[in-house]
């Protein structure tokens, strides 16, 4: 059966190979040879030389590597040349390229074709029904599919040991989260010093450290605080081009001739048009980079029917699985085993990752504010606390027991849209730690991910209406139910198993266990780090000559674009409409441009406009403000400076702090100078001549005087350097006079 397959293997290369094809040695029939045909695969060198050379001289051919071949020895490149009409040296009227061989290596266990080295490989498809059919509904025929199925094996986890691993045999570690550890995992521990490469042998729960942890083997042992872990790639494609020649080229080559209608997505493209590109009712026009990013919400349900904590087994009755995924908690859904008497109410920090800016307003509940902070986690490291606060009522019965399960806000407004009542998607933390207060009320801290699991006060609610501060008290229902991570789905999806792999935790053994019967959910990604649609990051270590810019956008066409760049989303222009029609009733953007690094200028504007620099239209009557902070006071909030122009009469309105310049004018040549003051004259001086700091364009403006003695006074000879004032009678001790100009 081996011989059938590694033949069907090499037959399909040789198809692939008939781009090696030449007029000089035409390829015959599709000879497939091994290597042992030429003989013993003990030395391969030689014998793939001769093999090589027998069948380039045959006409070229597929070469299969046989299973036996010594593993260490690798073919060299697959031969192929190039012939020239006359030989060398004579100039070459005519040259191309001669029959080549392919190599088939399946040893190992992965396949490798190696082309022949000239003409590579190439697949042909050409899409032509008859007359009297077209291709189905709506539908996909891609010239080639790869499918990528990963249900179990591999990882991604990077965290910190929170207690020291003693050396020894079934050792235990430890660890700030259990999701993405599972048993059988290789687990890398160490970064600097010993690097151990650990066997996790199973997981669990230390009721009396309120910690889980995974046991391995470990000849050094760990010190607390030690990063480890493990992180793998199993991607659909691997493309690598290792060029030592130069070589003018691109890696994926993919144009398009688009000669009538039809939605088009491109890639990395030239996208060459005839047709009108747009389709009858389509709305994806011509598009070279499309980057759609979409939350799933069809989570898996079901029912439990068995749960045995020793082997880590949950089964549940068949039901659609294809959405299950390690590394997401298992909550039960039994209302039974709920909590949800009394209230909660949630207080927001300005920031939860920002502990340290001055511009951050905390907002104050019960004459306390509950800020993000960098404070000492259970390594006595420094770690960043991310803020809020969780409290609940005094008739809430939260004990120490709810640590290691599940809270969710349980009010209407704060599902995840568009899920209601009827089935609601919530959103579901865990609890990382309870106190009590004096007054019989409770607070809970709960994890996120902030690289790595970091200890918060509270969530990101949907609504701010939601959150909790002097004056707006806002109770809220809630749930904390029991649940567990699940860290193997192998068996449970589109299998007939119906099997879970689950973590136990610290309800494992009580009543609040799964049980036959349970209903269960698999949550949604609670507090995603949202996809970021397009990321260019450079490392460049040396200067060159070309100013390259990061995005290069040129309209060389004969006719005029709109915009270089179009930000959407939301009720467009009507920033009412969004905070009261939007689920989050926030804008659809926090800020659309941040600029967070430094410049030597941070826009630089070289156009030369038809209309304006920079245009605001001040949509909905509304004056679109220009600001500015300023304020050096410690620990204190920024002051802000405000410009606003009226949407009514086009007036300036500046807010904030004094306003300075270097003159007024009220016509086209601006002022260098505006005013004197406390000038002081001589006693008994009945002339003084005022000299401008700087020159004006001319002698063309007028001058106010005021002076500190009665008595008339004129202005005489003025001149572009500066005019002379003439007083009626002479200045006593102490005169002054304040002047001022005005173009």
């Amino acid at each position: 059966m081996k011989t059938v397959v590694v033949t069907a293997i090499g037959l399909l290369a040789w198809c692939l190979a008939g781009s090696a094809q030449t007029n000089v040695a035409p390829f015959g029939g599709g000879p497939i040879y091994s290597l042992d045909q030429f003989g013993p695969v003990t030395t391969p060198k030689e014998t793939f030389a001769k093999a090589t050379a027998d069948i380039l001289a045959a006409g070229g051919g597929v070469l299969i590597i046989p299973a036996n071949t010594p593993p260490s020895w690798n073919p060299p490149a697959s031969p192929q040349s190039i012939f020239r009409i006359p030989e060398v040296p004579a100039p070459a009227k005519s040259w191309g390229k001669k029959a080549g061989v392919t190599v088939v290596d399946a040893r190992g266990g992965t396949l490798k074709v190696n082309p022949a080295q000239v003409t590579g490989m190439e697949m042909n498809r050409k899409l032509d029904l008859s007359g009297e059919q077209s291709l189905p509904f709506w539908d996909y025929f891609p010239m080639l599919k790869l499918r990528n199925t990963v249900l179990h094996g591999s990882t991604s986890y990077r965290d910190w040991l929170q207690e020291a691993a003693p050396a020894g045999k079934d050792s235990k570690f430890y660890v700030a989260t259990i999701r993405g550890i599972f048993p059988g995992m290789f687990m890398s521990i160490g970064e600097y010093g010993t690097v151990e490469r650990l066997f996790v042998k199973s997981v669990g729960y230390d009721k009396e450290k309120g910690m889980w942890y995974f046991v391995a083997d470990t000849e050094h042992g760990q010190p607390k605080g030690t990063i480890m872990g493990n992180k793998n790639h199993v991607n659909v494609l691997d493309m690598q081009t290792t060029s030592h020649n130069e070589n003018q080229t691109f890696d994926v080559r993919m144009w398009r001739y688009n000669y009538s209608q039809g939605d088009n997505y491109l890639f990395d493209a030239r996208f060459k048009y005839m047709g009108d590109v747009h389709s009858t009712a389509g709305d994806e026009n011509g598009v070279l980079y499309a980057a759609f990013v979409e939350p799933l919400l069809n989570i898996f349900r079901g029912e439990v029917t068995s749960w045995d904590s020793g082997t880590h087994d949950l089964k549940f009755k068949p039901t659609v699985s294809a959405t299950l995924g390690t590394g997401r908690p298992l909550i039960n859904l039994n209302p039974a085993k709920w909590i949800t008497n009394g209230t909660v109410v949630i207080c927001q920090p300005a920031s939860w990752i920002d502990y340290m800016s001055p511009n951050l307003v905390e907002k104050v509940y019960q004459g306390k504010t509950y800020p993000t902070t960098l404070t000492k986690n259970k390594l006595n490291n420094k770690v960043l606390r991310m803020g809020g606060l969780i409290r609940f009522s005094a008739a809430a019965p939260i004990t120490d027991e709810v640590v290691g399960r599940y809270f969710a806000v349980d009010d209407p407004s704060e599902y995840v849209p568009p899920s209601g009542p009827a089935a609601p998607i919530r959103r579901w933390f865990l609890i990382d730690s309870l106190t009590n207060n004096a007054d019989g009320t409770k607070d809970i801290t709960i994890i996120r991910h902030w690289w790595g699991a970091k200890s918060a006060g509270s969530p990101t609610l949907y609504k701010p209406a939601n959150a909790t501060y002097d004056g707006h008290v806002k109770p809220l229902r809630y749930v904390i139910a029991p649940g567990a991570n699940v860290y193997d789905v192998s068996k449970a999806v589109n299998h007939p198993a119906t099997t879970l792999k689950v973590v136990p935790g610290p309800f494992t053994g009580t009543a609040a266990d799964f049980a036959p019967g349970d209903r269960v959910e698999q949550a949604i990604g609670s507090d995603p780090f949202k996809p970021i649609p397009f990321r260019a990051w450079m490392w460049d270590a040396i200067p060159g000559a070309f100013p390259a810019p990061v995005f290069d956008v040129s309209n060389n066409g004969h006719v005029q674009r709109q915009t270089a760049l179009h930000i959407r989303g939301g009720t467009r222009g009507s920033l009412t409409k969004d905070l009261e029609n939007r689920y989050d009733q926030q804008a659809p953007w926090n800020e659309m441009i941040t600029l967070d690094s430094t410049a030597n200028n941070a826009i630089k504007f070289a156009c030369d406009v038809a209309n304006s620099a920079i245009l605001f239209m001040q949509p909905n009557n509304r004056e679109q403000p220009i600001k500015w902070h300023y304020g050096t006071e410690t620990n204190q909030p920024d002051r802000v400076a405000s410009l606003t122009v009226s949407r009514a009469t086009g007036d300036f309105n500046f807010s904030g702090g004094l306003v300075t310049t270097g003159g007024l004018s009220g016509g086209d040549k601006p002022a260098r100078n505006l005013r004197g003051m406390n000038i002081a004259i001589p006693a008994g001086a009945q002339e003084f001549q005022v000299k401008f700091a700087t020159a004006e364009a001319d002698a063309q403006y007028a001058v106010f005087i005021e002076q500190n003695w009665i008595g008339q006074r004129a202005i005489v000879n003025k001149q572009a350097q500066g005019f002379t004032v003439k007083f009626e009678k002479p200045a006593p001790a102490d005169a002054m006079f304040d002047w001022m100009i005005i173009r």
